[in-house]
């Protein structure tokens, strides 16, 4: 996949951009980059254009771009005028759910949606959910072998490392969900690991913060897509966007908890973010 470097008034921004039509603006999860377009292909296939930029410490991005969310929206917005591009939609998802949050409060002017999905709404409260602790581990000192050797699985063992994964990321059972899945979602779970993932990108997500009074200034028709079954970003968060963000409407994903793109319920999900962004 093609990739571009566009040099904005707040620094260079690596971004990919896929199809043709209205644009949608993806803030990527962590352990991802502007090459991270499995949750987002079924809009380019749809008609929109998927706009997908390295966000502050991710890809070719320099962390130094936007340290805070707000920061971090500053930046999308540079990318925007940079493209010339006047106003999109925004697909927030997990760990880019602060950037997309600042993103839709501080400029209603230029998002017209947003879709908030398997996303992070409440960061301050991140450390004392379960489970958090192992997380930030994962990105410590030795993140970067850990992240090949889950790549070097993905190879060899492509039905196990997805096993693992709905382990990880999802309180279904893993191989009743595994039954579930096919070829094509083990697949996607493999070129996940198989892409890069940054410790310096995660590390200053960790960073954001939101607040209610910021959710609440954003008033655009909002998409929450969440899974109780969650394990990464638990429910709690789709809970309190949909109770402090003004005009948001909730969509649940299924046994696949985070990796709400695939498993059984992924057509269902991506046909409501369609008819969503469609929606006048």
């Amino acid at each position: 996949m093609k990739n571009q470097i566009a040099h904005t008034s707040k620094g260079p921004v690596q971004y990919t951009l896929l199809g043709s039509g209205p644009v949608v603006l993806v803030c990527h999860g962590t352990s991802s980059n502007c090459f991270s377009t499995a949750e987002s292909r079924p809009l380019a296939a749809a008609g929109f254009s998927v706009l997908t930029p390295s966000r502050p410490g991710y890809g070719r991005t320099p962390v130094d771009v936007g340290r805070s969310a707000a920061q971090a929206a500053e930046m999308m917005i540079a990318l925007l005028d940079s493209l010339k591009v006047p106003t999109c939609s925004v697909l927030a998802v997990s760990g880019g759910g602060p950037t997309g949050i600042a993103l839709a409060a501080g400029y209603p002017q230029r998002v017209e949606r947003l879709i908030l999905a398997a996303a992070v709404s409440r960061p301050e409260e991140r450390p004392n959910e379960p489970g958090y602790k192992i997380q930030s581990n994962f990105y410590g000192p030795m993140h970067n072998v850990t992240w090949g050797m889950l790549g070097l699985m993905s190879r060899l063992s492509p039905r196990s490392m997805a096993r693992q994964t709905l382990a990880i990321f999802s309180t279904h059972n893993p191989d009743d969900g595994l039954s579930k899945l096919t070829p094509e979602d083990v697949a996607s779970i493999c070129r996940f690991y198989q892409g890069r993932s940054s410790r310096q990108g995660a590390l200053n997500d960790a960073t954001h913060t939101v607040g209610a009074d910021l959710l609440k200034t954003a008033r655009q028709p909002t998409l929450v897509i969440h899974s109780r079954e969650d394990n990464s970003v638990t429910f709690a968060h789709a809970e309190w966007s949909l109770a402090h963000v003004p005009h948001s409407d909730m969509c649940e994903a299924g046994i696949t908890g985070h990796f709400f793109w695939i498993g059984p319920d992924s057509a269902r999900i991506s046909r409501r973010m369609v008819t969503f962004l469609q929606e006048k």
